[in-house]
């Protein structure tokens, strides 16, 4: 009973012992602050008198001890709290059922955990808030401990056997067992006020239970040497299970995310991007317009937009078929995109046989070398296209500039592709495959 008590006053959770006739026979003090109940008040009266609201549950457990069949767990709502309420049979010397001992565990944050989580199953098990405990005493001298009966129930353990004293750390899973004894040389050599150990011991079904075991020194000898080392131990199973689950969650949510990620970059691309020519598209290239429209008007820098047309595709379709239509898109497409790359600008398919070219920075000269040099590199693809006076592929450009001095260019970005596409009907006008440029209509 002095090992009981003594275990009671440390641990942290609301503890007491009812006798057999359901008595308070020890209240510790954070019992009494959970329930707001006096200790002085409370032993050695009935539970009836001092928990009306809860004693037929107490009773209950008390007669299952008595009973001696398990005893199970209670949920408690209390305050607007949740306790979880744990009853184990205390025997006395002659091995019978003296009464039980009852711990309070406050489960309300746990069970607002449980509520968010509600595709991983929770129970947190912390500090004895089951009837899974038990209480041991380890001599320190004699390297022998002592365990609690309720040891074996909660491993199970057959109860029948009789109880022994131990060697100390003989039950500890061999990988954690020098972990259990470095926490308990700290606490003996004074460096940490208190034991505290997490390991893994056998059950007696086969496989592991992890324990958390937490205690201090309680005798000394008169040289000040430690004697004795008094602890509990609790079943964290549960709370490792739920801490893998979790860790495994988060491993799992941030393989989707990366995968979303993934997914959305593709999905961004494929909405940006021509299917045919894997050139940017017409909605792409208008937000680029806009951005390096608007660049270049903050830095007082120029920009040439170039509109850039396959002359007589209609004919060319009509003629060698949709299929070779598509082969002609691609090729001019590839020599448009190299063409513009390399004065560090961007093309895209803008529609049909359209094409279209941003230059940054680009001067007029800039944009006329560039159109001439994109009219040569087509018809340097010798394209066979019978249904134009010259038999090959051609293209035809309408080019303009930004310029800060003229209104006309400042009317925005919509405004600048306006006056290219005008310059562009100006040059096939004047017989394709050429091109010409807004404000002069000249022509090569």
């Amino acid at each position: 009973m002095l090992q009981i008590e003594a275990v009671y006053d440390k641990v942290p959770v609301g503890l007491c012992y009812l006798n057999r006739d359901g008595v308070f026979v020890t209240v510790n003090d954070q019992l009494s602050r959970m329930l707001g109940i006096s200790s002085d008040n409370a032993i050695g009266r009935l539970v009836e008198d001092i928990v009306p609201d809860h004693a037929a549950l107490l009773r209950v457990s008390l007669v299952t001890a008595l009973e001696e069949k398990p005893v199970p767990d209670h949920e408690l709502q209390r305050s607007g709290e949740t306790f979880m309420v744990s009853a184990a049979p205390v025997t006395n010397d002659l091995g019978e059922v003296a009464g039980i001992s009852v711990a309070y565990t406050n489960i309300t944050n746990m069970k607002r955990m449980s509520e968010q989580l509600a595709q991983v199953e929770q129970r947190t098990a912390y500090a004895l808030e089951s009837a899974g405990q038990w209480i041991w005493d380890m001599n320190i001298a004699t390297n022998r401990v002592w365990r609690s009966p309720q040891y074996r129930a909660l491993l199970g353990l057959d109860p029948a056997s009789p109880e022994t004293e131990n060697i100390a750390w003989d039950i500890v899973h061999p990988d954690d067992k020098q972990g259990a004894i470095q926490a308990f040389e700290d606490v003996v050599s004074g460096r940490k006020p208190y034991f505290e150990a997490i390991y893994r011991v056998p059950r007696g079904s086969g496989g592991q239970a992890w324990i958390m075991s937490r205690g201090k020194i309680v005798e000394y000898g008169p040289d000040g040497s430690p004697l004795r080392l008094l602890a509990t131990s609790v079943d964290i199973s549960s709370q490792k299970l739920i801490e893998e689950q979790l860790s495994s969650t988060v491993r799992m949510r941030l393989e989707l995310e990366q995968k979303l990620l993934e997914a959305n970059r593709k999905l961004k691309k494929l909405s940006e991007s021509d299917h045919l020519t894997d050139l940017p598209n017409r909605r792409k290239f208008n937000r680029l317009l806009k951005r390096e429209y608007d660049k270049a008007i903050d830095r007082g820098q120029s920009l040439a937009l170039l509109m850039i047309d396959i002359d007589h595709f209609k004919a060319y379709n009509d003629v060698y078929g949709h299929m070779a239509g598509d082969r002609c898109l691609v090729q001019v497409g590839r020599v448009l995109n190299k063409v513009v790359k390399e004065g560090t600008g961007v093309v895209a398919r803008f529609g049909g046989e359209e094409f279209a070219a941003l230059l940054p920075a680009a001067m007029m000269a800039d944009a006329i070398d560039v159109a001439k040099t994109i009219i040569d590199s087509v018809a340097g693809l010798q394209l066979d296209h019978e249904g134009t006076p010259a038999g090959k592929t051609s293209v035809s450009i309408g080019v303009s500039v930004l310029d800060l001095m003229s209104p006309a260019t400042l009317g925005g970005p919509d405004e600048l592709l306006n006056l290219a596409d005008r310059a562009l009907y100006e040059a096939k006008r004047a017989g394709r495959g050429r091109f010409s440029v807004w404000g002069s209509f000249s022509t090569d």
